[in-house]
């Protein structure tokens, strides 16, 4: 029997990441000018979520003072959240343009950049930022996620130990330097970052399937196994996950001949994959793959 399976394919992972933009939250000083009692009247309305009357009075502080920097700012927020990129990284350049200094400024634009995937650009905000303040280290999340998407995996390690140096309760950071050591096949450093995600978010699929991969490429297939299965359970629908813990399965009861024991255990599992993706075009060829091994296997019991 050929004892030989398919190598594990690595499955992109495209995570749903959050940006936090930073609106100003402090009231003006008024000191009897009228942009700032405007601008308190705007605030004040963003605050209780009245957005078009926050718009309008925005618009009336900058048109009293064209170089009101807090206002672009906030007016920034209100089109980011309401998806608008265009009209936000107009008040954000604005921004910048009225006070260079400002690190809230200079890091909502490279959100901004990021959300049109104009990579290079947020990049070059967020280091403005640090430089405008030294201890603004939430930006270099920031900084990792736009790494993460163009796979520069050193200088997102980086960036992730710099921001985890000074905030310790967030999963995401410590799955994508896993991610990324992974990539840098530091395994030992990324399998202790997906630990601490996992320690974070018990639950998180990418965390677990991603130390199967690790698990895999070093053949501790028994720890492998307990990755995927894990995975499995936390989204059912996830055919490679069962396909993986199934081929681990059968690598932890092969021999160093190449002869198997637990025949018809590892069949369950093949058919624990064929139930998750059955049903799903894109997993055609694994389908047929799988239920040739079947077959082979039930020979291979018979022999």
């Amino acid at each position: 029997m050929n004892t030989k399976f398919w190598s594990m394919k690595n499955a992109t992972i495209i995570a749903i990441l959050t940006l936090l933009i930073i609106p100003i939250t402090i009231l003006a000083q008024e000191d009897d000018q009228e942009a700032k009692k405007i601008f308190n009247k705007a605030l004040e309305a963003q605050q209780a979520g009245d957005d078009s009357l926050a718009v309008m009075l925005y618009g009336g502080t900058i048109a009293e003072d064209p170089n009101f920097t807090d206002a672009y700012i906030n007016l920034g927020s209100i089109y980011f959240g309401r998806n608008d990129f265009a009209s936000a990284a107009t008040n954000f350049k604005k921004a910048t343009e009225t006070d260079a200094s400002s690190a809230d400024a200079w890091a909502n634009l490279g959100r901004v950049y990021y959300k049109q995937k104009k990579y290079d650009d947020a990049i070059n905000c967020y280091n403005t930022a640090i430089s405008n303040n030294a201890e603004y280290f939430e930006i270099y999340k920031d900084l990792g996620l736009v790494q993460f998407v163009k796979k520069n995996w050193a200088s997102l390690v980086e960036s992730m130990t710099k921001f985890t140096e000074h905030f310790t309760d967030d999963y995401l950071p410590y799955y994508l330097m896993g991610k990324g050591y992974q990539k840098l096949k530091k395994f030992d450093e990324s399998i202790a970052n997906y630990k601490k995600a996992i320690a974070l978010k018990a639950n998180d699929y990418n965390c677990h399937n991603s130390l199967g991969q690790i698990y895999q490429e070093q053949e501790k297939f028994n720890d492998a196994y307990q990755s995927f299965k894990k995975a499995s359970q936390i989204k059912s629908g996830k055919y490679l996950a069962f396909f993986n813990m199934a081929w681990s399965y059968q690598k932890m009861n092969e021999d160093a001949e190449g002869n198997l024991s637990k025949v018809d255990t590892i069949i369950e599992h093949w058919n624990k994959f064929l139930k998750s993706a059955k049903n799903n075009p894109k997993a055609k060829s694994y389908v047929e793959s799988v239920e040739a091994t079947i077959t082979e296997l039930k020979e291979y019991k018979e022999f």
